[in-house]
């Protein structure tokens, strides 16, 4: 099942940072990938997915981090909630929210 995507403002800086600074232009394509892989399966191997207990979302959701990077100093994640879905008449659009695009903590 294929989810909209949703940027929270911090996320939204953050991704707009790393598409303008051409420094980080191999970056910001591992976390394009990144965001295409949960958009189609959040839980595809290569995200190594895993529930961020230090984080809930704004209504209390659960924060789960999903790996831009691997194996590298400063590796970049991504931290997502799922939620809120959409409605509009009798339809449900599946929303994922991504919460933060940043270095490891």
């Amino acid at each position: 099942m294929r989810r909209k995507i949703k940027f929270t403002p911090t996320a939204d800086g953050q991704y707009s940072l790393l598409e303008n600074m051409p420094s980080k232009a191999a970056i910001f394509e591992q976390v394009r990938k990144t965001i295409g892989y949960l958009e189609t399966d959040p839980h595809h191997p290569s995200l190594n997915t895993r529930e961020f207990t230090s984080l809930t979302g704004v209504n209390g959701e659960k924060v789960f981090e999903a790996y831009a990077q691997n194996n590298t100093p400063g590796a970049y994640r991504i931290f997502w909630h799922y939620g809120p879905d959409e409605t509009g008449g009798k339809k449900r659009t599946p929303v994922m929210t991504i919460v933060a695009i940043t270095r490891h903590p």
